[in-house]
């Protein structure tokens, strides 16, 4: 009787193993896809192609804008005969085709103002440039609140106006 207890014991044991490594596993793979990722540098990203989510060139990458925070308000991205400041927090990168993608009608760019980086110095210029896109700055209340809470989230929330 008391090998077949032993043998319980066992089996029970390897269950318990094998059901917690499965638990474990399936938790850090979840964790892994929400999890820092591969960070890539300025000279990695300048020339990276602009494409809308249909795999249109819009443009390429051509320098960022970078407070005095540390933050990367804006990517400058040259498009037709201009370059445009488009803010960061709307592009994504895709691994798969090793480009960003901006989520954006065309319209929206052939509207945009061209980047001129005296505007800069203006904190009503640059808040401007968010309001063409819909954006509201991460700045602004609102979304520096949901910064706080999430700080590693994008900050690309729809912009309410004044």
């Amino acid at each position: 009787m008391m090998k077949k207890e032993y043998t319980l014991f066992i089996l029970g044991f390897i269950v318990f193993f094998v059901f917690g490594f499965l638990v474990a596993s399936i938790y850090y793979s979840e964790k892994e896809e929400t999890s820092w990722g591969r960070a890539y540098t300025v000279s990695e990203m300048l020339g990276t192609g602009v494409m809308n989510p249909q795999g249109e060139e819009f443009g390429k990458v051509s320098d960022f804008v970078i407070d005095t925070h540390g933050r990367v308000p804006f990517a400058v991205m040259s498009y037709s005969e201009k370059s445009v400041a488009v803010p960061f927090g709307m592009l994504t990168y895709s691994t798969e085709g090793k480009h960003l993608v901006l989520d954006l009608a065309r319209d929206k760019l052939d509207s945009a103002p061209a980047f001129d980086k005296s505007v800069l110095a203006s904190g009503k210029s640059v808040e401007d440039t968010y309001k063409h896109y819909g954006q509201a700055p991460y700045w602004t209340e609102e979304v520096s609140e949901r910064m706080q809470d999430s700080p590693m989230e994008a900050p690309s929330s729809e912009y309410a106006g004044p």
